[in-house]
């Protein structure tokens, strides 16, 4: 009798060894593979707006399969003739596994450090040696067909035009965004309004109000904004400066020595606050499906948040502070951070901040947290009472760095949350 409850409980334990080994992994590996994209997207040096194209899309393939799994989909919403060519045979297929394999696979046709990508790829098959053979060759194979499926709809949203088409053409008014020190660069992807959005409707939804009347009247609404941010840069408040710092979120700073010229490269606003969903996830212990949701709302909120706040800046064309300033005020005067290449209204970290904080306090509540993004920077973390300070602060830090008009960043903030909460909205809808 000994004998057979001892071969019974041997059976028990080799079965709920395979359920495991079959179950999904936990979402460590994802977050790894996170880490992974934004050491990329600095590898890479890409500008904000190429940088949420490359979020955005590995993290909505890994949750579509992830819906799959639920006898759900996003994409066959979104792309009629999605379905085609993904009837295949679900048995022994692991979700989690297809789902990163699919991240992958859309992320090596999204950067240039391909190699590191396959890094990637080489680290999840280890990971999941343990798992029976055909567990692994199913899973990978599944998640190979839905990647290829998702760089076919990617290739349809207008990239190559949006890269190719003719450039920036500055007009000659006193009020319109010129080039500006210490680089003097060209418009910054002037056409990324014609990039394909994801959840928005429209570009027309959630537009901006019309920033003040442009005037060089010392008694104008505008002449004073102009000097506001100036009086707060001749102030060289030491914590304004270290707000402005830890918000910067250049992803190519540059700086001169001499003859040298040397670049920092960080993580941009997106990167940023993709990081905080990470730390976010980590902390509230989210399992693979559900962080595989939280990524996918941020990076489509970030994603058609960007497109929206270009599609503003390029229309309205506001001068920045630096050319306001230096004609009207002060010709000596400088930011404490450097200006980007595009115009001024709305701000881009504003929109940025606005919707990456209404998606997190969809999922996690607006409660206090510590954002140690920047350490790996050298830059100390900080600890925020709500995400709702935290993206004020991000706002206000452009104000303080000297680049940005108190308007450009509060209109960008409704902005954002605007498109944040339009997102989560829309996402929950077509998830069920």
């Amino acid at each position: 009798m000994r004998n057979q409850w001892v071969l019974l409980l041997g059976f028990i334990f080799i079965f709920s060894n395979c359920k495991q080994d079959q179950g999904n992994l936990d979402a460590s590996f994802l977050h790894h593979f996170t880490n992974k994209v934004l050491e990329i997207s600095m590898e890479d040096i890409y500008s904000p707006p190429v940088a949420s194209r490359v979020f955005v899309y590995p993290n909505l393939v890994c949750y579509e399969v992830m819906l799959n799994a639920q006898g759900k989909s996003i994409m066959n919403q979104l792309d009629t003739s999605w379905n085609k060519g993904l009837t295949l045979d679900t048995t022994h297929l692991n979700y989690s596994i297809a789902a990163l394999q699919a991240y992958c696979v859309v992320a090596k046709k999204l950067v240039f450090s391909e190699f590191m990508v396959d890094s990637m790829m080489t680290e999840l098959k280890i990971k999941i040696s343990k798992y029976p053979t055909k567990v692994q060759k199913k899973s990978l194979d599944f998640g190979d067909v839905v990647g290829t499926k998702m760089i076919d709809w990617i290739k349809k949203d207008n990239y190559a035009y949006v890269k190719s088409a003719s450039q920036y053409t500055m007009p000659q008014t006193d009020s319109t965004w010129i080039i500006t020190p210490p680089n003097f660069d060209k418009a910054l992807e002037p056409n990324w309004k014609s990039l394909r959005f994801i959840l928005l409707d429209s570009l027309r939804q959630f537009y901006p109000p019309r920033p003040p009347v442009f005037s060089t009247n010392k008694q104008s609404e505008f002449y004073n904004e102009a000097l506001k941010v100036y009086q707060e840069g001749i102030k060289q408040d030491e914590e304004h400066h270290s707000i402005a710092k830890f918000w910067d979120c250049n992803p190519n700073e540059y700086f001169t020595s001499g003859h040298n010229t040397y670049f920092t490269h960080r993580l941009s606003p997106a990167g940023h606050w993709l990081n905080i969903a990470k730390e976010r996830c980590l902390e509230g212990k989210l399992d693979f499906y559900n962080s595989s949701k939280v990524y996918a709302s941020i990076g489509i909120a970030i994603f058609d948040g960007i497109i929206s706040c270009w599609n503003a800046k390029f229309t309205e064309q506001l001068v920045r502070p630096i050319t306001y300033i230096n004609r009207n005020i002060d010709l000596k005067w400088t930011p404490f951070i450097q200006t980007p290449p595009f115009p001024e209204y709305t701000s881009g970290h504003s929109v940025i901040s606005g919707a990456s904080s209404t998606v997190l306090i969809h999922y996690f509540g607006d409660a206090s947290f510590t954002d140690s993004t920047e350490v790996q920077f050298g830059i100390e973390a900080r600890t925020f009472n709500s995400l709702t300070e935290a993206a004020e602060q991000a706002s206000i830090s452009r104000f303080y760095g000297g680049i940005h008009y108190l308007f450009g960043l509060s209109e960008g903030l409704k902005q954002g949350r605007s498109i944040g909460k339009h997102s989560v909205d829309k996402l929950e809808l077509l998830s069920k």
